[in-house]
């Protein structure tokens, strides 16, 4: 091979194998949106219900820990 022709293929193979990786990363970051979107799919949305107000939660629970509640002697 002639000395002229050397700097040239190795310039070649430097830009072919930056162009593989270039290639494999952005066929990578596909196949990531691609699972992503799959995963989406198979996820269903919740309905929105209004937060139901019930006042007497809170006083159930202290009767039932009331009798059961006891405290540490200091």
């Amino acid at each position: 091979m002639p000395f002229p022709l050397i700097p040239t293929a190795l310039g070649v193979c430097f830009l072919l194998v930056w162009a593989f990786i270039g290639g494999m990363v952005f066929r990578d970051g596909q196949l990531a949106a691609r699972r992503d979107c799959e995963l989406d799919a198979a996820i269903l949305p919740l309905e929105h219900r209004p937060a139901q107000y019930r006042p007497s939660a809170g006083r159930h629970r202290q009767k039932r820990l009331g009798k059961r509640a006891v405290r540490a002697a200091s």
